[in-house]
């Protein structure tokens, strides 16, 4: 087996974000095909727990971050994952396994990418997002004009350093057509394929029912900027007008680190749950999911685990690119409050069409998004990108 070297700003176990999910279930796929050696920044790295990655991979290596580096307009994340242990890490010998592919995850990571081809390996960076796409829709969004300058330069800030340190890498995956697109504008010559995020159907078993309560659900990781903005314009905005037209409606805004105006929408007709354990309880009680951001790039990996539970969902449109979603068929779409919020009163009255729209979801998750069929097509990738490269990679 050829040996595979994964590089991570973040240890993925527990999995309590998108990010952190995509890569342990592409890190359990990719151990059918490779010898996996797991590399992870940490601010201290005696407290990661690896979980199951201890038994998948050959060795697993927690590293300090820092100190802090960097040319001074590269974005705070870049400057904040330069680790001094990675690059004796990378420069000492790869935990005594030559690596034939580095795969980075994250655009940040991307610095490291000079050091993975020096150990001639062929270098893989996965683009969970793009960050200057989702940092300049945020600037169009931003009315303050302070803030909205302060947006361009960080979506200058990344586009520079997106720009700079992509190209050194062999080949680009992005988990949204949008993201593929927006690179290849400005890098045409560099090699992106987008591949779909992966779903363990079996982890994720459908679990809705038709006649289930007045509840609509909310997911997200409230460290992540769009998930704080689009809960509170749900129940700040949407809310009220659900409440009005459906007086028993329950709202439950669910995730980890809810920020202090989250935890300050909780009422009687909203819970504030903060992180669960396991959201299959959730999805199993709620009528619906709602799905308000407008914001980011890559894919919502919340909005699939959704979608193969079986559930349906009300989303505005950028919340699903990436998912082959079709008004009316699949999902609701909406982008205005007063739409928004009739969607939901929609659904939650038509017990039919909540049934409709989630068994297509679930086939939906079953045709693009199973995480052996995505395994496969990963490893397939790889192998033709080093058939492609010189003898020196093989």
């Amino acid at each position: 087996m050829r040996s595979l070297h994964i590089l991570s700003p973040v240890a993925p176990f527990p999995p309590l974000s998108g990010g952190t999910a995509h890569i342990m279930r592409t890190t359990r796929q990719l151990a059918r095909f490779y010898r996996l050696h797991f590399a992870a920044l940490a601010n201290d790295p005696a407290q990661v727990r690896w979980g199951p990655l201890a038994e998948l991979c050959a060795s697993t290596h927690a590293l300090r971050r820092g100190p802090a580096r960097g040319r001074f307009f590269d974005p705070p994340a870049v400057r904040q994952e330069y680790s001094a242990e990675l690059h004796t890490y990378m420069n000492g010998g790869w935990a005594g396994d030559r690596p034939e592919i580095v795969q980075l995850e994250f655009t940040s990571m991307a610095q490291y990418a000079r050091l993975a081809c020096a150990a001639g390996a062929l270098v893989v960076c996965v683009a969970h997002n793009v960050g200057f796409l989702a940092q300049i829709r945020r600037a169009r969004l931003e009315r303050e004009r302070r803030l909205r300058a302060r947006r361009w330069l960080g979506a200058l800030s990344l586009w520079l350093y997106e720009l700079r340190a992509l190209p050194h890498c062999h080949l680009v995956i992005t988990l949204s057509d949008a993201d593929k697109a927006a690179l290849q504008r400005w890098l045409p010559h560099l090699p992106t394929e987008y591949v779909h995020s992966a779903i363990d159907l079996d982890e994720w078993p459908v679990c809705f029912s038709a006649d289930a309560s007045n509840e609509v659900l909310f997911v997200g990781n409230y460290l992540h900027p769009p998930n704080v903005e689009g809960a509170l314009w749900l129940a700040r905005e949407v809310w009220p007008l659900v409440r009005q037209a459906q007086p028993n409606a329950r709202l439950t805004l669910a995730g980890r680190d809810p920020t202090p105006a989250i935890r300050a929408l909780a009422a009687p007709d909203i819970r504030v749950p903060g992180a669960v354990d396991d959201l299959r309880a959730l999805y199993a009680r709620a009528a619906l999911v709602a799905a308000p951001i407008f914001w980011g790039s890559g894919v919502r990996i919340k909005l699939l685990e959704a979608l193969a539970c079986g559930m349906p969902v009300v989303s505005t449109a950028l919340a699903a690119e990436g998912i082959d979603l079709r008004h009316d068929q699949s999902a609701l779409f909406a982008e205005q409050a007063d739409t928004f919020a009739a969607a939901i009163h929609r659904l939650l009255n038509d017990q039919q069409l909540r049934s409709q729209l989630g068994v297509a979801g679930r086939a939906i998750a079953e045709r693009d998004y199973s995480a052996n069929r995505i395994g496969e097509q990963l490893a397939a990738l790889y192998e033709r990108q080093i058939e492609l490269k010189p003898a020196a990679l093989r």
